[in-house]
């Protein structure tokens, strides 16, 4: 099959530094963070560290929505103007509706008479577990594959994905009502933290941890009996750079010569772990 010019296109749900996604000549459509009657385009009108001293004074937890129709529109047309196709990378579809909505999207701009064929991807991911894909997909495209090569090969990474964190509280996913209010205020008195994973589109828990201390050992665990040495594994954390940073450490005297880089959890995913969580992000070993 001959190299094709890929257009890759994804929104701000993966957290992917804009500065890198312009870099990699990758469209990112903003979502947008509502407080009250006030809406925020994520990552140009509302910062990580801004939405987490936002949220903890607000009564009411803040809601997120994807990107519309028309955006995902806008920006197909614009990356059409240098691209033989567009590969929209998205957030997972079991717990957001983005996908469908650049589905739509796609229909749209084709029944419009867009040329350029237009193809919408579920990652099964998010936040840092889906920007590990999005660089994933672009280090394809830069290579010459075609947009079908990229997503048959995303596809074999999704079962290789490990994504681990632990929260520092209970609090936002009381407020959510993902949990009763009795349970978490028990477990924040107790110090207990939670321990999740990312895996099948779904964020699920494996097991609690005495203390953030106790969690975050047993999250680098993880990656030192699963991961791949030589590949990057991102540290990601909520408003939390020193612990972030404590992580990589603990990670770095297990596995010397890990290539470690650190990054925020935005607003997106952010509304569910509140501020203090911390995680790590990495592919598996086979």
């Amino acid at each position: 099959m001959e190299s094709r010019r890929v257009r890759l296109i994804t929104h701000t749900g993966c957290d992917m530094p804009l500065e890198e996604a312009k870099a990699l000549h990758i469209g990112m459509i903003p979502d947008k963070v509502i407080f009250g009657d006030t809406e925020y385009r994520n990552m140009t009108e509302i910062t990580a560290e801004e939405f987490y001293s936002k949220m903890e004074a607000a009564g009411n937890l803040p809601t997120s929505s994807g990107p519309s129709v028309g955006d995902f529109v806008r920006a197909f047309r614009e990356a059409a103007r240098d691209a033989d196709e567009i590969l929209c990378l998205m957030i997972t579809s079991r717990m957001s509706g983005c996908y469908a909505t650049a589905v739509a999207a796609a229909g749209t701009v084709k029944r419009q008479g867009l040329t350029v064929p237009v193809y919408v991807y579920d990652t099964q991911q998010c936040s840092h577990g889906m920007a590990q894909m999005v660089r994933a997909a672009a280090k394809m495209a830069e290579a010459g594959d075609s947009a079908l090569q990229i997503m048959e090969k995303l596809t074999e990474l999704q079962s290789k994905m490990g994504v681990y964190f632990v929260l520092e509280s209970l609090k936002n996913a009381r407020k959510g009502g993902r949990v009763g209010a009795i349970k978490a205020l028990a477990a924040d008195a107790l110090g207990i933290k939670p321990l999740l994973l990312f895996a099948d589109g779904l964020v699920s828990d494996y097991g609690v941890a005495r203390g953030m201390n106790d969690g975050m050992e047993r999250v680098v665990s993880r990656f030192v009996k699963e991961g791949i040495p030589d590949e990057t594994v991102t540290v990601f954390h909520a408003a939390a750079p020193e612990r972030a940073e404590e992580m990589k450490q603990r990670i770095l005297r297990e596995v010397p010569h890990a290539v470690i880089r650190i990054e925020s959890v935005g607003p997106v995913i952010g509304i569910y772990t509140g501020r203090g969580c911390v995680g790590i992000a990495f592919t598996r070993k086979e």
